[in-house]
């Protein structure tokens, strides 16, 4: 298992562990059987209904287009989780630790048909097509090295969208960091000069602002506001808990321009 390093805007590491090889694996088993049951379900009514006669294309609607967009159906709609990786509590992520976009998730299943080459290749084999199934067999074996080869065990998919299959599960909240949700449209900065602080002190206005939410310690974000005031050369005209807040919420917009 690989750590996936992330550093955000706030300059805080977050580490993510990636899904080793196995436990992706296993979770497209998973989806695989998943496929193979809606795959026999649905032929089984289809001949229930209409007896080998015409059908109107209806098979290729009902039957083939869902096998074919189901990850990335799933994967659209369920934050990055087919039913198998729900079920093994992974899920794609975009290589900063951010929900993957529908650009990445798309690239990542057009090239689904490169990277499980192999399986393919058996079909076009099977209908006496040598030449596509000797093609996709190669080039499933190199997919398949390239995946075992690769620091966290990205597909070609992976490597064209910018992103990795990583445990649901993290240990990491947001809300644990110094980020907020800002309005970058309508937002005014109204303490420039919040930049020139340091990491360090931003963390402990974070802190501090925080614990003052759950408990009264006024003494403390009244010394830490006076000091602030004083390295910033500015006198604002607002309480001191609202003053912090304000700078924070700077702070969090000027990291992101």
């Amino acid at each position: 298992m690989s750590l996936l390093q992330v550093n955000t805007s706030f300059n805080i590491n977050l580490s993510f562990a990636t899904a080793p090889f196995h436990i992706r694996f296993f979770a497209w088993v998973i989806d695989f059987i998943i496929l193979i049951l809606y795959l026999l379900g649905m032929s089984n009514i289809f001949n229930d209904l209409f007896q080998g006669t015409s059908n109107f294309g209806l098979d290729e609607i009902l039957i083939i287009m869902p096998l074919l967009s189901y990850h990335l159906f799933f994967e659209l709609l369920n934050n990055g989780q087919s039913l198998g990786k729900m079920t093994l509590g992974i899920k794609v992520v975009s290589m900063d630790g951010r929900e993957a976009s529908t650009p990445q998730i798309l690239i990542r299943w057009l090239t689904r048909f490169v990277d499980f080459g192999l399986i393919w290749c058996f079909i076009f084999l099977i209908s006496n097509q040598y030449f596509m199934g000797s093609f996709l067999a190669v080039t499933g074996i190199l997919a398949f090295v390239l995946f075992l080869s690769t620091k966290y065990n990205q597909r070609l998919g992976d490597l064209a969208a910018g992103t990795v299959m990583v445990y649901k599960r993290v240990p990491y909240d947001l809300n644990d960091t110094i980020f907020r949700e800002v309005n970058t449209e309508n937002y005014t900065v109204s303490f420039p000069a919040v930049m020139k602080l340091s990491d360090n002190d931003i963390n402990i206005i974070n802190n501090v602002v925080t614990r003052h939410r759950k408990s009264n310690i006024d003494q403390y974000v009244s010394s830490i506001a006076s000091k602030i005031k004083t390295a910033l050369n500015i006198n604002p005209d607002m309480d001191d808990d609202i003053f912090l807040e304000v700078l924070l919420n700077d702070y969090n917009y000027l990291s992101r321009k």
